[in-house]
């Protein structure tokens, strides 16, 4: 009995430190966790950050840095996007984040800052043809939007009023005022003098001078540049040997064209039989597609089935996105930004799959029209003998009467700069 009663003291002496020591341990844990609690509370109380404008207002899509707008900060700042978003008229706002590590970074206060800004658009929507000479026979039907085109930087859906009529029943001149005025109420207007004519008049076909590709060359020839054609089914039968021997050196051919549906898919009658002529004949080869899309979704689309198209065909140079129905733009029910965005989404679609992706424009719609033209590829089209383009571009369009020996009729003859 003294036996047992000795080993239960023996082992109550052995816990007795340890009775001791953990209410010890427990009322330091929680003096760490109470100076810790303290230390986290105070820095996050001497956070701050100060913004340049309590509630600026940028204009519709100007790029702006989200760090622009910080004064100063206590912290390192940390804004939910780089930049601000710009891309929709109205009130909008951005979340900063303000962090202030503590004890090497085992604490990390943060305190959140909302910055209000507002999104203005201040751009009048822009006239792209005017309706001038327009003339339409007697007892037949007059719609504004059928003479005239027209879109905006933001508004997809400008409104058009006429001040004035039209009498369609009679022939003669009918003096009207247009105004075309987008959401944020800015407006453009313009006078229009419409005919009704019993007979209307015939098309004289105009006479255009040719440009032998060898003058071509010639005029234009320098160091760092290679001579070439772009083509489509337009061109018919092409040989493509007599090409080369000429002095090409590259050539751009159509793939197709989207009908704009995002599901149909036109793909040029002679697309396969000029891809494979021209590299057989050791031209450098690059393709465009043309494009009726409105929405990014249907890019994309028109761009997986290009892809599709090539079949994993390697080419020398860019996949250039090819948009041009300015002449009837207000019907696509887009703007100007959406319209960039297409091309966005086009050359995403491109770039995954291994390509190049360009942008094809004419010298007037780059500079007003589509943006970023500094980081876009760019496929210039102006015809003129010197350009004045003041724009960055990879290839230049510099004549579409072009003529050479390989092709019966006319073609667009290029520059590529290295």
């Amino acid at each position: 009995m003294r036996s047992d009663r000795y080993k239960e003291d023996a082992s109550y002496n052995k816990k007795k430190p340890l009775r001791i020591l953990l209410p010890l341990i427990l009322v330091l844990a929680l003096a760490v966790a109470g100076s810790l609690a303290y230390l986290y509370k105070s820095t996050e109380k001497s956070i701050s950050l100060e913004f340049k404008s309590d509630h600026p207002v940028i204009p519709f899509g100007e790029k702006h840095s989200s760090k622009f707008y910080v004064r100063s900060a206590s912290g390192t700042v940390t804004p939910a996007a780089a930049t601000l978003d710009t891309d929709t008229v109205g009130e909008m706002e951005l979340v900063y984040t303000v962090t202030k590590p503590v004890l090497g970074g085992l604490l990390k206060p943060s305190k959140d800052y909302t910055l209000s800004y507002t999104v203005e658009d201040r751009e009048a929507p822009m006239l792209i043809w005017s309706g001038a000479g327009t003339v339409i026979e007697t007892g037949s039907e007059f719609d504004i939007n059928k003479v005239i085109a027209y879109g905006d930087n933001a508004d997809p859906e400008p409104a058009v009023s006429v001040e004035g009529s039209v009498d369609t029943s009679v022939a003669g001149d009918y003096p009207l005022r247009v105004t075309v005025t987008d959401a944020s109420g800015n407006p453009t207007s313009w006078d229009l003098k419409v005919e009704v004519a019993d007979e209307l008049p015939e098309d004289e076909p105009e006479e255009s001078e040719k440009l032998q590709f060898r003058d071509f060359v010639s005029a234009n020839k320098g160091d760092g540049r290679s001579f070439g054609i772009d083509v489509s089914s337009w061109q018919e039968d092409i040989d493509f040997d007599k090409v080369k021997k000429a002095g090409c050196e590259f050539v751009m051919i159509r793939v197709g064209y989207s009908e704009g549906d995002g599901k149909t898919f036109e793909i040029d009658d002679r697309f396969k039989e000029n891809i494979e002529k021209a590299k057989a004949a050791g031209l450098k080869v690059g393709v465009y597609m043309y494009s009726y899309d409105n929405t990014e979704d249907k890019a994309r689309a028109s761009a997986r089935w290009l892809i599709e198209t090539l079949d994993k065909a390697e080419l020398d140079l860019p996949v250039a996105f090819d948009w041009e129905d300015f002449g009837q733009f207000q019907t696509y029910k887009m703007s100007f930004a959406d319209l960039n965005r297409l091309y966005d989404a086009f050359a995403d679609e491109i770039s995954k799959a291994g390509y190049e992706p360009m942008l094809y424009g004419s010298k007037l719609y780059l500079e007003e029209v589509w943006e970023d033209t500094g980081k876009r590829p760019v496929w210039l089209a102006h015809y003129a003998d010197r350009t004045n383009y003041k724009g960055p571009y990879r290839i230049w369009q510099a004549a579409n009467t072009g003529r050479i020996k390989g092709i019966s009729g006319d073609v667009d003859l290029d520059i590529m700069y290295e």
